[in-house]
């Protein structure tokens, strides 16, 4: 009769769910006590989603940081790992000659809230939570809808 070690066994079952995990962008370490309390907005609006303008402006010196973190959640989004995230697309402020004000805002669509606290506990999504505070001077964040 063959035996498994328990090492073995341990890294035939686990290694593949982490795998799955990873592929999937979820972050081990988690960050569920980084997330904002979302718990006053709705769950989608009139349009049958749930749609937010992320608005922040950046401190001096933190604009490439800030805007590489968002490029790499932009990036997870992009290869599709997350369906229920229908539209992330970040923009910069400019001034009236094109440059940019060091001010963003980040226009997302989603299925419902769920779908945007299972973003934001990406990999990429925990990364921003996580680094992104000294990077922002200040922020709003406004639920819209369609109309």
């Amino acid at each position: 009769m063959f035996m498994f070690n328990s090492l073995l066994l341990t890294a035939l079952v686990l290694v593949p769910t982490w795998a799955a995990s990873m592929a999937r962008g979820d972050d081990p370490q988690g960050c569920a006590d980084l997330l904002p309390d979302f718990s006053a907005l709705p769950n989608k609006t009139s349009s049958g989603k749930f749609m937010i303008l992320f608005n922040s402006q950046a401190v001096e010196g933190g604009e490439a940081r800030l805007e590489e973190l968002v490029k790499n959640i932009q990036a997870f989004v992009a290869t599709g790992a997350e369906p229920d995230t229908l539209t992330y697309r970040p923009v910069r402020v400019v001034d009236n000659n094109g440059n940019p004000t060091g001010a963003y805002v980040n226009i997302e669509e989603y299925t419902d809230k769920s779908a945007l606290v299972s973003h934001l506990q990406s990999a990429a999504g925990c990364q921003f939570l996580r680094e992104s505070p000294p990077l922002i001077a200040s922020q709003t964040f406004t639920v819209v809808d369609e109309y």
